[in-house]
């Protein structure tokens, strides 16, 4: 038997592996629905057990030093051995039938349910989801899990062309809010107009990184005639909020993530008009030929919540 106190947990392992992955703290605590600073102490710790650094991250980049790129390989490794080990076992020894109606359901992590009552009253039922635990996670890996059958439904935010053999149909809406410098003139205004903000830069995300959200809101920037010059915007939520205080520009993020605070910065809501533009569009993904009455059951309660939820 093999006990040593130099041994990481295997959650240690998966944050660590989550980090490698995107390379992002917030995108990586997202994932692992969890946040950033509980997120950084396991890394930390982690570097610490082991007597090496890991990751290096500078206000713009997140990089694996050469043993973190080691312990990526060998911790990916180790994790889907035990992963197959343990299914190998729920293969052998679950009872079929008990299981038979579970549903697996994921929820997009960008979105604050609690701000939507009549989801988080369902999300919140234990006899809804009948004990299974609940996965959240960023859209485009959640869509993924429903395509290869890991997960029955997901409710993800804007995706463009989504795989075959997938439906999507739309649940609601989340609304985007902007982030000012706290000395910007338009922080203390009720809302706020393209117009206030022509001075300061958008920091601002890639195409690449969602086209269908990208290519939504350029149509309406050119609409409505706002031609800012643009800086990408740091992957990391809380770098993201520091350069807005540190007056580098403003920032257009979904109002879920207003909770997180920082000195010098101030969330404003948009106008109306713009509020119902910029929206994130949210989808429920399941896949086409889904037939499961348990399944079809869930979809169903989903779909009758969606008129409380889908912006006027």
């Amino acid at each position: 038997m093999l006990l040593s106190k130099r041994l990481p947990s295997s959650r240690t392992l998966q944050c660590f592996l989550a980090v490698a992955q995107e390379l992002n703290f917030r995108s990586a605590a997202q994932l692992l629905h969890m946040t950033q600073p509980p997120l950084s102490r396991q890394i930390q710790g982690l570097e610490s057990l082991l007597g090496v650094q890991l990751i290096q991250r500078n206000t713009s980049h997140v990089t694996l030093t050469p043993a973190g790129e080691a312990l990526r390989i060998d911790a990916h490794n180790f994790l889907a051995a035990l992963d197959s080990a343990l299914e190998n076992l729920r293969t052998r020894f679950t009872d079929h039938d008990e299981n038979a109606d579970r549903v697996r359901i994921g929820l997009t992590s960008v979105v604050d349910y609690s701000l939507i009552p009549s989801l988080h009253a369902l999300t919140s039922d234990p006899d809804f989801f009948r004990g299974y635990p609940l996965e959240r996670a960023f859209s485009k890996h959640l869509v993924q899990r429903v395509l290869q059958g890991e997960l029955d439904i997901a409710i993800v935010g804007n995706i463009s062309d989504p795989p075959d053999g997938l439906v999507v149909e739309p649940v609601g809406t989340e609304a985007m809010v902007v982030v000012l410098p706290t000395v910007h003139p338009a922080a203390i205004k009720p809302v706020v107009t393209f117009s206030d903000l022509v001075e300061l830069p958008l920091l601002w995300f890639a195409r690449a990184d969602n086209p269908a959200f990208y290519d939504k809101c350029e149509n309406v920037f050119r609409t409505y005639g706002y031609t800012p010059p643009k800086r990408l915007e740091p992957r990391d939520f809380t770098l993201l909020l520091a350069s807005v205080a540190a007056g580098e520009g403003v920032a257009l993020c979904p109002k879920s993530m207003s909770g997180i605070s920082r000195v010098g910065i101030t969330y404003r809501p948009l106008e109306p008009a713009l509020e119902r533009l910029l929206a994130i569009d949210i989808h429920m993904v399941t896949r086409a030929q889904e037939a499961r009455a348990s399944v079809l059951d869930k979809m169903q309660a989903l779909r009758a919540i969606s008129a409380s939820w889908l912006a006027p």
